[in-house]
This record gives C-alpha cells, sequence and structure tokens, in this order.
C-alpha cells in the first residue's frame, strides 16, 4: 500500500507565462456593453482579494518615497512655468506662491511651510533660458514618480513595460510634463485675481490698445469664474488622473476617456483624505505634543493613503476593462486580453528567460549524465 502524504502548493509569483492578445481585438469599452449583475460582482470581489496579492500597501510605500523625491523638483518645475508666463521683474509668481500657503496652511506653520517653498524654488533667474533649461531639469527629475507609478500599473494590469526604455522615458517625461501644466492650470484658476489676469493677458492687449476691453472682460468673466471655479476645476483634475491612468501602463484598452470609473473614484476618495486631513491640523495637529512632527507624520501619511487610493484607481478600470472582454466573450479571467503598446519588452524577457532556461537546462543534463 503506498504511502499518503499531503501536497504543498506552490503560486508561481511574476508574470506568468507569454499571451498572445487576439489579433481582431475591439475593444469592450463600448456603448452598449454595461456591466451586468456578474461583472460588477465580478469587479468588487477582484479588487478586494487581489489587495493583498498585489501588495498595495507596499507598492504605495513605493510611491510614498518617490514622492517626496519628485515633490521639490516637481514645485521647481510648477514655479519656474509660472514665472515664464509673468513678466519679467513682477512677483506674481511669490504672491501666488504666499496666497496658497494661506489658503490651504495653518496660520500657526505658514511661516514654516514659505521658507521651505522659498528654500525649494531658491532666487529665480531673469533668464529665459535659464528658466527653461530649470523646467526641463526639473521634469526629468519629478518624471520619477511617474514612472514608478507606470511599474505598478503594469503590474495591476498583469504584464510587463513593453515600451523601449527611450520611449518609455520619453512617455514618463511628457506625462509629467502635462501633470505639471495641469497643476498650474488648477492653482491659477484656484487663485484667478484681477492681478494675474492683467499680468499674462495685459502685455498682449497693451500694444493693440484693448485694455478697456481687458477690463472689461475682466470685471464680467471674474464673477461667472466664481461659479464654474468647482467644476473646471474637477473637471481637470479627473482629465489628469485619467491621463495618468491611460498612458502609464503598456496597455491599450481603446480610446482616451476623460471620466473613468477609477479617476472619479480615486480623486472622490482623495477628496475626502484632504477633508480629513484639514480638520485633523486644524482640531489636532497644531495642539499635538509632537508639533511640527506630528504634522510631517500625519503629511507622510496622507501621501501613503492617496498613493493607495490613486494604485486602487488603476485596480478598478483594470477589473471593468476585465469584466467587460469576458462579456464579449474573450477568456480574461487570468489574462487581461487588451493589446500592449509595444511587444519590445516582453520578446527581451522571453530571450533572458531562454537564456537563464538554458543554464538550467545544463545543470539538469549534467545530472542526468552523471547518474549514467
Amino acid at each position: 500500500m503506498a504511502d499518503s502524504y499531503r501536497a504543498d502548493l506552490v503560486m508561481e509569483y511574476g508574470t506568468g507565462e507569454l499571451v498572445v492578445p487576439p489579433h481582431d481585438y475591439e475593444t469592450p469599452l463600448k456603448r452598449g456593453n454595461r456591466l451586468t449583475r456578474p461583472g460588477w460582482k465580478s469587479v468588487f470581489r477582484r479588487v478586494v482579494t487581489d489587495f493583498s496579492n498585489d501588495a498595495m500597501v507596499d507598492r504605495a510605500a513605493t510611491l510614498t518615497y518617490y514622492t517626496l523625491l519628485s515633490m521639490a523638483p516637481m514645485l521647481l518645475a510648477a514655479y519656474s512655468i509660472f514665472s515664464l508666463l509673468m513678466p519679467r521683474g513682477d512677483d506674481m509668481a511669490d504672491s501666488l506662491m504666499a496666497d496658497l500657503v494661506a489658503l490651504y496652511v495653518p496660520a500657526e506653520l505658514q511661516a514654516d511651510a514659505m521658507r521651505l517653498l522659498s528654500t525649494i524654488v531658491g532666487t529665480p533667474s531673469q533668464s529665459t533660458i535659464a528658466l527653461v533649461v530649470s523646467v526641463i531639469i526639473s521634469l526629468l527629475s519629478a518624471s520619477g514618480y511617474v514612472r514608478s507609478f507606470s511599474r505598478n500599473a503594469n503590474l495591476i494590469y498583469g504584464r510587463v513595460e513593453g515600451r523601449p526604455i527611450a520611449v518609455t522615458w520619453l512617455t514618463m517625461w511628457l506625462i509629467t510634463v502635462v501633470m505639471v501644466i495641469g497643476a498650474v492650470v488648477i492653482i491659477l484658476g484656484a487663485l484667478l485675481t484681477d492681478s494675474i489676469v492683467n499680468a499674462v493677458f495685459g502685455p498682449i492687449a497693451r500694444p493693440l490698445q484693448l485694455e478697456e476691453e481687458l477690463d472689461y472682460m475682466t470685471s464680467m468673466f471674474l464673477p461667472v469664474w466664481d461659479y464654474l471655479r468647482g467644476p473646471v476645476i474637477a473637471v481637470t483634475s479627473i482629465a489628469l488622473v485619467s491621463l495618468l491612468y491611460y498612458f502609464a501602463p503598456n496597455v491599450k484598452p481603446g480610446r482616451f476617456r476623460v471620466l473613468t470609473l477609477g479617476s472619479a473614484s480615486a480623486l472622490l476618495v482623495i477628496g475626502l483624505l484632504w477633508v480629513g486631513f484639514s480638520w485633523y491640523l486644524k482640531l489636532v495637529g497644531i495642539r499635538s505634543t509632537y508639533g511640527a512632527f506630528g504634522t510631517v507624520l500625519a503629511v507622510l501619511a496622507l501621501i501613503w493613503l492617496m498613493n493607495i487610493v490613486l494604485l486602487e484607481g488603476v485596480k478598478i478600470d483594470a477589473e471593468v476593462l476585465r469584466a467587460k472582454e469576458l462579456q464579449d466573450g474573450l477568456d480574461s479571467r487570468r489574462n487581461i486580453q487588451a493589446p500592449p503598446r509595444s511587444n519590445a519588452g516582453a520578446a527581451w524577457r522571453l530571450q533572458m528567460r531562454r537564456w537563464t532556461d538554458r543554464a538550467a537546462d545544463e545543470i539538469l543534463d549534467s545530472r542526468a549524465a552523471d547518474r549514467e
């Protein structure tokens, strides 16, 4: 009688085997292919069960590290871009920075925040060339966060980066450029005043003798803008996050959509986190025994939670795509079938796997020869 034993189970970790998407793939993200009840159930179950499988907490911690490394270059890039928009010799950039601190930082911490920002941006150069070079270098440094986000998004979609390294870096840099410009637009929209409008459009209106028209437009536009400010900032924020979700991973799900379930959900939760953080600063942070140190820890925790939410937003979009592929008849239970943006990375990894497998085959062959 053969001895019985309990088998140990090992589940393979990593990207798994190569998958060939269907050549006639049509995006399931089309009108009419709405998620059914089983589809919503699939999205919910995978988002919940894969939270630990995808190590979202650890990956968000990695993104938090890159956030801290990219924060100073990104602030410097945003400051330099705004300085390029303003006339030379104008201190509008410093005034805007002070307004931002006054609006979002508690009074007890405003002096420290201004000193920190002044240290980061330094003394702006009066040379346009120097400002442009500063923007390019700062954006290149800040793109480290986007590259890390791209690697994590690829893992969530269950694939490797297939784009060549030069294309990947250029794509991530361009995404960073758009994100920073969008952030500048949001900041300008949030703090838009007569002085900012005149500083931007005044040099154009004066040579054309349109100063009166500019004053009239300003007096008519700004009251209306008070009502449009919130919706425009919300739509811009959603568009920027959707842009990051669409171009960062090595996947082509279909046409670009400004509003996705993942991006809208992520921004909604991030907004709630910001509200909670502001309450913490007003009610607890300033009166805390740890003082400024406790506030720094709270900021780090906030950034970490925001990155978890952003990754979960990618996961929601990926699982919606998977569920709709299943509804279209594609077998996407293990792998999302959407085609990659490039195959170069997968082909290279296949060559590396064959190269390492040959060494393993030599070991097995030599063992078999020794037994003979």
